[in-house]
Order: C-alpha cells, then sequence, then structure tokens
C-alpha cells in the first residue's frame, strides 16, 4: 500500500489529535512554552473572616464593612456593608469609599458577630474588570461611636490576581477568625490564526502548523487558526519538499487573535537539506492480526525515530520502542496498550515520527 504523506489534501481528521500528541512530545518540549502573566484575568474570589467582640459599649451589636483596594491602597470596590444608620462609626471605609456602596451586600447593623463570607467577581464599582496584580480584602467593624482618633477593629489580607489559582488561610487573631480566601481565575483561549503561502504567494493546503502541544493543518485557501492557551509560543510550519519556517516569542492573550502568517519555499533539488523522500512506511502484516502484527519503515539516514499507536480518537494507546538505523526496521506489536492490556478490536493508526516528518498508516486489530 502506498504511503499516506502530509502532503496529502485529504489527511485523515481521526489522526490529527494523535499527531498533535506524539509531536508535542517528541520535539516541542514543554520547556519551550513560557505562559505570561496577562493583565487582566477573569475569575471569582470567595473571602471568609469571622469578627469578635472586643466588648464595646454596643457589643456584641456591631456595624462593619468588607471592601477591596489595589497595591497601591486605592479603592476598588464595596463588598458587604452592615451598617445602616451607624455607617459614621467605621471611618477606614469612608476614607477609601467615600461611601461608595454600588453592588455592595448591605443591612442593617448585627446583633452578634458571625462569619462572613463574600464573593468579588474581579471587577470594580464601575463594573469594568480589574488588571491583574495584588488585591486587598479590607475589614472593618465597631462596637462603640469610633472616630478617627478612637476607630474600630481592622483587618487587612492580601492575595495575588492572576492566571494561578490561590487558596490562602490565614492564622486566628483576637478579633479576626477563620480568615480564608480562594481565588479561581477563568481563563479563556487565545487563537493564532494566519495564512501559508508559497511560490508565487499563492496559498499552500496540507502544510502543519504547530504550537506548544496544538497542531492543525492549513486548508485549501492556505488559512489556519489555532485555539490555544494564553502564554508565548514557538510557531512552526513544516510541508515536504518545503523549508520548514519557526517565529519565536508569538504571544497569545486570552480571548484575542494573534497573527502568524508563513511564506514557505520550495527546497531546489539539489539542496543537501532537502526532505528525505526516502522514508517509507510499509503496511503492516499480517492485517487484520489478532496476536501479532510486523510494522517495517525505512529511514533515510540513522536518526532518533519513535512509532506510536492511536485510537480513532486520537489517544496514544502504546509507544514502541524503536531503533534508528539507516534502511529498513522492523518492529512488532502484540495489540497490547502501554501497561500490557489487550487492547479492543478495532480500527487504529500507527505513527512514524523522524526528524520534522510524520507519516502514518491504518491497522485493523481483531
Amino acid at each position: 500500500m502506498q504511503i499516506k504523506l502530509l502532503t496529502l489534501v485529504g489527511v485523515i481528521a481521526l489522526v490529527l489529535l494523535g499527531i498533535c500528541l506524539i509531536y508535542a512530545e517528541q520535539i516541542i518540549t514543554p520547556a519551550g512554552v513560557y505562559v505570561d502573566q496577562h493583565r487582566s484575568i477573569d475569575g471569582s474570589v470567595t473571602f471568609t473572616v469571622r469578627t469578635v467582640t472586643y466588648n464595646g459599649p454596643y457589643g456584641p451589636r456591631n456595624a462593619g464593612a468588607i471592601w477591596i483596594t489595589n497595591s497601591s491602597n486605592q479603592f476598588v470596590k464595596t463588598i458587604k456593608v452592615w451598617a445602616n444608620q451607624y455607617r459614621y462609626t467605621l471611618v477606614r471605609w469612608i476614607q477609601s469609599s467615600n461611601y461608595n456602596t454600588t453592588g455592595a451586600v448591605t443591612s442593617a447593623s448585627l446583633n452578634n458577630h458571625q462569619l462572613h463570607t463574600v464573593t468579588w467577581n474581579a471587577r470594580n464599582a464601575a463594573g469594568t474588570l480589574v488588571e491583574d496584580g495584588n488585591y486587598n480584602f479590607n475589614v472593618e467593624f465597631t462596637e462603640h461611636n469610633a472616630s478617627s482618633g478612637n476607630m474600630g477593629k481592622y483587618k487587612t489580607v492580601s492575595f495575588a490576581k492572576g492566571n494561578t489559582a490561590v487558596d490562602q488561610t490565614w492564622p486566628n487573631e483576637t478579633w479576626f477568625r477563620d480568615l480564608h480566601l480562594v481565588w479561581n481565575p477563568v481563563i479563556q483561549n487565545g487563537s493564532i490564526s494566519g495564512t501559508v503561502r508559497g511560490a508565487n504567494a499563492q496559498p499552500v493546503s496540507g502544510a502543519v502548523i504547530m504550537a506548544g502541544a496544538q497542531t492543525v493543518f492549513s486548508g485549501t485557501d492556505g488559512t489556519y487558526t489555532l485555539s490555544i492557551a494564553p502564554g508565548t509560543y514557538s510557531v512552526s510550519c513544516m510541508l515536504d519538499n518545503y523549508v520548514s519556517q519557526t517565529q519565536n516569542g508569538v504571544v497569545v492573550n486570552s480571548a484575542e487573535v494573534s497573527t502568524v502568517d508563513f511564506n514557505l519555499m520550495p527546497v531546489a533539488n539539489d539542496d543537501p537539506s532537502a526532505p528525505l523522500v526516502e522514508l517509507a512506511l510499509s503496511q503492516n502484516y499480517p492485517n487484520p492480526f489478532r496476536e501479532s502484527t510486523t510494522i517495517r519503515y525505512q529511514l533515510p539516514k540513522a536518526a532518533p525515530a519513535k512509532l506510536a499507536i492511536f485510537n480513532l480518537r486520537g489517544q496514544k494507546v502504546a509507544e514502541l520502542a524503536s531503533n534508528s538505523s539507516k534502511g529498513w526496521n522492523e518492529l512488532s506489536w502484540d495489540g497490547k496498550d502501554r501497561s500490557g492490556k489487550r487492547l479492543p478490536s478495532g480500527t487504529y493508526f500507527y505513527v512514524l515520527s523522524y526528524q520534522d516528518r510524520i507519516v502514518y498508516n491504518k491497522l485493523e486489530l481483531k
């Protein structure tokens, strides 16, 4: 059976994920991907605190507020106020917020102290998503007619808002206990899009575009789109009989599109770096098989090569220890996965990766 190369337009879509996985493991290492700290990650914070009486004149009755400030101690948003007619006693909150309660939960003063559990949607009082950085939860409560010279109890805790989840607990104190904060970021993928062109600026289809562990093929019009997590990537484009290209330092932001175009140059026939067309992968035999099958492949020169088995969902189920000798090599597969368990009957793909090339074929397990 004639080998199927990536230059064919009708590449079977079912093997795409398998190629992506094997290529990501063998050619693009995790160390090549650097995740950025992005400026406006969405998400939510849950914060809890229990206030404790200091036996003020009105204790255990108390008025209080919880609000957000940024790293410069500038007001961001009030989250909760329990002090309708006694708000004047919350001196620190007033100085910070100027009585701004937009979007806050408000109520009358409480008769007793309690555990307060509040949430913040990472937006300011105007409803705008705030930039990433350090933010403070401020808690103030009073049990007396507080003034600037005789204020109530106050506590502030900080956390880093970004694309890393936070789960933080603080030790109990005299007036504040059960301090706990959880930040859950919501990270939306961005995308890398572009067009692959060849000679005379004509669109090139069937080219492989890779970034991180993601792989796609260019369409008939030469265009492609990769959906990918925010980060900084090296984006590569490869196609048989063309010189491969890589663009480094491509920044992908959440919910944004980064454009990367490729203009591939054909490899001259006498170019010693030309792709080696002698690479070959034969049909396994016997096929279909039950106990064992033999897979033969030819390498143009001695170099590392790997052969892996994928199911129809693109999951790698087995990896065969491959030889790297020039010329024809031969391997056997017993139809078992990496743990030694026999796989169900059905159709599988065997994928050979060699330098910057990938070839594959299909087999049947009875």
